[in-house]
């Protein structure tokens, strides 16, 4: 099927080489994507718009694009569209962050803001620029036009590392379900609203250092617990609660015994404490400070601090993408016993090894949390 692709805005922060952010409605990509070059075509002075974009030091940028196909219905909704790239961030940031921990260096796009879309857009016409949003509705001329990527995160760019098409393509069902099917049902419903606050969670925290605050981190930290409580809602006849969460934290399959041993201690408040497993007592300490942040209860920035120097924040997103992995469907995975039995290849069984990395990854980052802290300088 021959698309005819049109751009709905730029995002000049992020430079996106892998094709498989998308689908035949809507799709994120790069300079080198055929999709990109067609919609140009399609744009009136589209590509002199692009070309006014530079950083902040005269560099030249050619920013990425959110297209849209002629095979979507109508034009998408904001709602769409933000979901959309809710589950882009989901697929690239979360895994970021698990490497930013157990590589002790950043991998990638550490923050969701690099994927945020420019408030000035080229109208159909290609005659004015557009820019409308809660704060600002205005229009102006292209000629007098400079753009510039975000001054608070670099322009980094998205490569087929960390970012994981199959976590993408399962996130994408779900969300073609919901707006492309509008089949609402409320499993999907809760995924993407979950999605939602993660990204959330995963914005830079102040624009500069010099207004960071602690009571930053209380707000993070609070709308990653949200996330993990609108996942596991079960809908209008019930409720979310801290023991729901940690009831889908203990499904998941972890292999290493340090993740597996119920040797690491959680205070669960009224002088109930109990040892339990390290992803449910990071959790736990995770909702005993955001309920301390939220209620006004005394809280310092050591609070943030775990015993061996690391902070808390480091740990939701690994914990957050095995809890998604467990919550979604899986139609690729390839089983040990069915590659054993002749099911599966050898060669099957091999990719789904591969693209399910992120595991040992994950397991990785958390253990950190109790392992002596490296020196900084090696």
């Amino acid at each position: 099927m021959n698309l005819k692709w049109t751009a709905l805005g730029v995002l000049p922060s992020i430079d996106i080489t892998p094709t498989y952010f998308g689908g035949d409605y809507l799709a994120l990509v790069g300079l080198n994507d055929h999709r990109y070059r067609d919609a140009l075509a399609n744009g009136p002075n589209l590509l002199q718009f692009l070309q006014k974009f530079e950083g902040s030091h005269g560099e030249s940028l050619r920013p990425s694009m959110l297209l849209r196909s002629d095979a979507h219905p109508d034009r998408p909704t904001s709602e769409a569209i933000s979901s959309f790239l809710d589950i882009v961030i989901a697929s690239v940031v979360l895994d970021v962050r698990v490497r930013a921990v157990t590589w002790r260096r950043n991998v990638g796009p550490f923050y969701s803001d690099s994927f945020d879309m420019y408030p000035w857009m080229i109208g159909p016409d290609g005659r004015r620029l557009v820019a409308q949003n809660a704060a600002l509705w205005a229009v102006h001329e292209l000629d007098r036009f400079r753009g510039m990527p975000s001054a608070a995160v670099p322009v980094q760019q998205v490569g087929t590392e960390p970012a994981h098409p199959r976590f993408f393509k399962q996130l994408h069902r779900i969300w073609k379900s919901q707006f492309i099917d509008e089949t609402d049902d409320w499993t999907s419903r809760a995924i993407l609203r979950s999605l939602k606050m993660a990204t959330s969670a995963l914005r830079l925290s102040s624009a500069t250092g010099a207004t960071e605050s602690f009571y930053d981190y209380g707000r993070i930290l609070s709308l990653w617990v949200s996330a993990f409580e609108i996942l596991i809602h079960p809908g209008a006849a019930g409720k979310a609660n801290r023991q729901k969460v940690l009831d889908l934290i203990k499904t998941i399959p972890w292999q290493s015994r340090m993740l597996l041993e119920e040797v690491h201690t959680a205070d669960f408040g009224g002088g109930k404490v109990a040892n339990v497993r390290l992803a449910s007592a990071l959790y736990v300490e995770m909702t005993n400070l955001r309920n301390d942040f939220l209620h006004g209860n005394p809280v310092s920035s050591e609070d943030f601090r775990l015993a061996n120097g690391t902070m808390i924040l480091s740990y939701p997103a690994a914990i957050f993408r095995m809890a998604l992995a467990t919550v979604l469907p899986d139609p690729e995975e390839v089983t040990r016993e069915a590659a054993l039995s002749g099911l599966k290849t050898h060669d099957e069984y091999g990719q789904h090894l591969q693209a399910t990395r992120y595991r040992n990854d994950c397991e990785e980052c958390l253990v950190a949390a109790v392992m002596p802290r490296p020196p900084d300088d090696e």
